[in-house]
């Protein structure tokens, strides 16, 4: 259950950003070491891994690459984090890239001081003490924005996405589906489209990740923006994706079938268990807009062909909240099976979202620190006039974490 015992936020917290490594022997193109406006670009030649000046300073020395990760020392006044995604029209999930938003003071990391702190610029966020380590937090520098006053006095906000938010603007070069050989069957599975994703994308899928039911017809793209491409693979396959943070390789695994409680953290007022996480806030939603006892599904190619499944009672009884939805799936089998699993009759009040300290009272970092989408929690609110313990599913993951405290807040489904 503890992560890190005699968990220091200032100690075990790193915060570092990827530049070059301008205290070794290198030259960097176009930036001075000197400080002057002396760069190498000029009319002498230079010779990749030789001294001209007969020293040890080499031209960007063979098989080094002069760039490291360089934690600065600062004061991080406050980090936020997200990973995960939303679910659209309580059906399926739809991932968004992790985000991490930085206020830092230190001029050591202005860029209006140094110019190696720029956006473009990776950074990550590590749990570091000892042997352990984890990394939260890995992707590029988004947005920088500096405030300073008349006593010199300074806030920096850093915007940071991972590689994801790269992934879904970037273009590809050539997808294709449609080999009779690899794909004799005329279709792919979600987890074959997107490990094909991956590979264009110079990623790799992760040894966590798990094959997903469904089958999408075969295809093929060329220059093409890949996200619509990934979210419907993700929709066929009912599955739940990120990005791990510390490989940046693909994960995506099947949402529940059951929702078994077993071997989960349960967060709530009781106390007492071994993989208890006290609360610091519970909150429940109801939402018309998220119950539903009619839903049609019909093929993406031919919306001719689709499948209905109705809840009457339901419909006898409070009138029909009716959904519509396309899926590109191959047959009306097909979409009689996505629709058979994820139609239900969703209750009218749920647990959508709760917190906990990640820091627990004998100053020790629990699991909350290292939620992760996907995972199934129990939540066991007991009152005089309330019982709530009901299992769900991890849809995102928000750390909000100052010089003192750290609270988890994680985003819930309940599915069946």
């Amino acid at each position: 259950m503890t992560v890190i015992s005699n968990f220091d936020i200032s100690q075990h917290l790193k915060v570092e950003f990827y530049v070059p490594n301008v205290e070794g022997n290198f030259f960097i193109i176009g930036i001075s070491l000197l400080g002057s406006d002396d760069e190498l670009a000029g009319i002498d030649e230079f010779i990749i891994g030789t001294s001209l000046l007969g020293g040890t300073d080499v031209l960007a020395p063979t098989g080094e690459i002069p760039f490291i990760w360089k934690e600065y020392e600062c004061s991080v006044s406050k980090a936020d984090l997200q990973i995960g995604g939303d679910v659209q029209d309580s059906l399926y999930f739809q991932p968004r890239p992790a985000q991490l938003n930085l206020t830092m003071q230190n001029l050591a990391i202005d860029p209006t001081a140094n110019r190696l702190i720029r956006p473009g610029v990776p950074v990550r966020m590590r749990l570091v003490k000892g042997d352990y380590e984890q990394t939260l937090f890995k992707g590029i520098i988004d947005k920088i924005s500096v405030g300073y006053d008349t006593d010199n006095q300074h806030l920096m906000n850093f915007t940071a996405y991972d590689s994801l938010k790269q992934f879904v603007n970037a273009r590809l070069g050539t997808f294709d589906t449609t080999d009779e050989v690899e794909y004799p069957d005329g279709y792919a599975t979600p987890y074959e489209v997107i490990e094909q994703l991956a590979d264009l994308f110079g990623t790799a899928m992760n040894s966590s990740s798990v094959d997903l039911p469904g089958e999408i017809p075969g295809a093929t793209y060329s220059d093409f923006i890949p996200s619509a491409v990934l979210y419907e693979a993700i929709k066929v396959g009912l599955g739940i994706f990120w990005v791990d943070q510390a490989t940046e390789e693909f994960v995506v695994i099947p949402r529940p079938t059951t929702l078994d409680g077993t071997g989960a953290y349960t967060i709530g007022n009781q106390h007492g268990e071994p993989l208890h996480l006290c609360m610091s806030e519970i909150h429940a939603d109801s939402d018309v807009d998220k119950i539903y006892n009619s839903l049609k599904v019909s093929l993406k190619s031919d919306s001719e062909t689709s499948v209905t499944i109705k809840n009457q009672d339901s419909i006898d009884l409070y009138g029909e909240f009716a959904v519509d939805t396309s899926v590109d799936t191959t047959d009306a089998d097909e979409l009689n099976r996505w629709a058979t699993a994820v139609f239900s009759q969703t209750t009218t009040k749920l647990v959508d979202r709760v917190a906990t300290p990640t820091i627990d009272r004998l100053n020790n970092l629990t699991h909350a620190a290292i939620f992760q989408p996907g995972e199934t929690v129990n939540i066991d609110y007991q009152t005089s006039q309330l019982d709530i313990q009901e299992t769900y599913t991890i849809t995102k993951v928000s750390h909000r974490v100052d010089v003192n405290n750290w609270f988890t807040t994680i985003e819930l489904w309940k599915e069946f």
